[in-house]
């Protein structure tokens, strides 16, 4: 025993050994092929770019049609001027192919809208809202109507592909202001909507619910009332129109929320269009045995916003006759059917026919380590000024994308610290930073990071670069799919914009690339890098 305890520890000694040596041997080896740090070199180079802006409203519209959310509000942007949104969606029957029994009498019809909202615990262990994506307190006039313009899922010729509508064009639509379902003032509130329902019997407690904050108004107390409703659709039991929702969306064509200013003052908001109902509770049956039940109408299928907007001359005279040569002194980003910013990266020179700019030729030779690269765009506080004085709510972040694909770049995809915070909006994210303050609390400027979109545009295999980024305000940074700019074709540039922008509503104005702007807060693109010592 004591001879195998004694071997055991020998041969457990020099096992030791061997792996301190050789782990000893591994490190000298490695160590040696090291390269001196002076043999490398670090530093950061500026190259000019050009960057203007593209405007969409007036004649040009923007696809809506395919946005998650709804919008709806009269909203006044001290820069730019007004917006006022209106929304037309499809409806949907909960239950097709249904009856509502023997001798159905309507007890209620119940329109619910909630708004984008979030809940949290007060210091008294009670739930409170805070109300998401509204803009402004002041009521606005929501009038709805039961539309009859049938909005087509596919376009003609062919029905093949999606069909498209756009901002500008939902008040041109005929019939979309049919029958007015009802019409209310109101100014969204972040208070939850409790509701009763009172017991059969005395011998029944009431039915009392808590809903997150919504408009919630009571249709059967309208002018159009239960009558209305019960010959619509409880009549209707047992009919085609009510078989499936290719029939009942023929039928029932959808419901136009129209937005009105009053006094010229009002409040801008998006709400939960899938969430968004209109409820029928009746009560049916034998006299001895009546039963209460309920029909849902959802706010499903298609779905298009409409912006009218009433911007300032000055504004629209600062976006004609734009310079996409030179490049523009301002880049006017404004959401919804607005305004973008264009940025090419390299000048459009190919003198050697290789399909690449010469820039960037030139920059590829150069055999540098990309450490980061960025955009950093300066706001304007001085014409924001001139525009709007000192009541501006400027936009906390702003977003970037590959024009040639419409794609986010690869720099949003493998940002490792991106979360999201709610339906809209999104934070911790490095690429595209927030809005940078100053002690007065206005904006400074935004730091776009394109540095792994930098290092594939170097890439030697990389023989078709894509140059030209666009700049939108966003809603939210983890929205990237976009819609057709109205007029534009897929050869275009650009062609699309992301829907983040077009439910977005603020607005900024930011320095752009032309020469005439100091050098400080001229738009360039920053490269810093680490090469090796000649």
């Amino acid at each position: 025993m004591k001879l195998n305890t004694v071997l055991t520890r020998t041969l457990g000694l020099l096992m030791l050994l061997f792996v301190f040596f050789s782990c000893e041997d591994d490190f000298l080896e490695v160590g040696s092929g090291i390269v001196d740090d002076s043999n490398f070199t670090s530093g950061n180079e500026n190259y000019p770019v050009v960057a203007y802006s593209e405007r969409f409203f007036d004649s040009v519209g923007v696809q809506t049609n395919g946005l998650s959310a709804g919008a709806l509000g009269f909203y006044q942007d001290s820069i730019y001027g007004t917006t006022t949104a209106s929304t037309l969606s499809q409806v949907d029957l909960g239950t097709y192919n249904s009856t509502y029994g023997t001798d159905p009498v309507i007890d209620s019809v119940v329109f619910e809208m909630p708004y984008y909202s979030t809940a949290s615990l007060n210091s008294d262990n009670e739930t409170v809202y805070e109300l998401d994506s509204v803009y402004g307190t002041a009521p606005i006039r929501l009038t709805a109507f039961r539309s009859n313009y049938f909005l087509n899922s596919n376009s003609a010729p062919d029905f093949e592909s999606g069909a498209v509508y756009y901002s500008n064009e939902l008040t041109e639509l005929n019939g979309v202001e049919g029958d007015t379902l009802f019409q209310e003032t109101f100014a969204p509130s972040n208070e939850p909507v409790v509701t009763v329902i009172e017991a059969a019997s005395e011998a029944e407690d009431d039915e009392i619910t808590t809903s997150s904050p919504r408009l919630r108004l009571r249709l059967d107390q309208t002018t159009y009332g239960e009558t209305y409703w019960k010959e619509v659709i409880v009549d209707r039991s047992g009919d085609d129109v009510l078989f499936n929702s290719n029939s009942f969306r023929n039928y029932f064509r959808g419901v136009y929320l129209k937005a009105e200013a009053v006094d010229n003052t009002g409040s801008f908001f998006l709400f939960d269009k899938a969430n968004t109902t209109i409820a029928i509770y009746y009560t049916s049956g034998a006299e001895d045995s009546r039963r209460q039940s309920s029909i849902t109408l959802t706010f499903g299928g298609n779905s298009v916003v409409g912006y009218e907007n009433d911007f300032k001359e000055a504004i629209k005279t600062e976006l004609t006759g734009i310079d996409k040569e030179n490049g523009e002194e301002n880049l006017f980003l404004k959401g919804g059917q607005g305004s973008m910013a264009v940025i090419e990266l390299f000048e459009d020179v190919d003198d050697d026919n290789n399909g690449i700019p010469d820039d960037l030729d030139a920059m590829r030779a150069q055999q540098r380590l990309i450490r980061e690269a960025n955009l950093e765009f300066f706001v304007d506080q001085d014409k924001i000024a001139a525009y709007a004085g000192n009541a501006v709510s400027e936009p906390q972040r702003v977003y970037i994308y590959n024009l040639e694909t419409n794609q986010p770049l690869v720099d949003l995809t493998a940002d490792a610290t991106i979360s999201s915070s709610g339906a809209i909006t999104s934070v911790g994210t490095t690429h595209l930073g927030p809005l940078e303050l100053d002690d007065n609390g206005q904006g400074v400027s935004y730091k776009i990071r394109i540095t792994e979109f930098l290092k594939d545009l170097l890439d030697p295999e990389n023989d078709d670069p894509a140059t030209k980024l666009g700049l939108v305000i966003t809603q939210n940074v983890l929205s990237t799919s976009t819609g057709a700019i109205e007029g534009r074709t897929d050869t275009d540039t650009p062609n699309r914009v992301p829907y983040a922008s077009i439910i977005a509503n603020r607005g900024t104005i930011l320095y752009g690339s032309n020469v005439n702007v100091p050098e400080a807060k001229r738009l360039k693109l920053k490269v810093f890098y680490t090469e090796a010592s000649n």
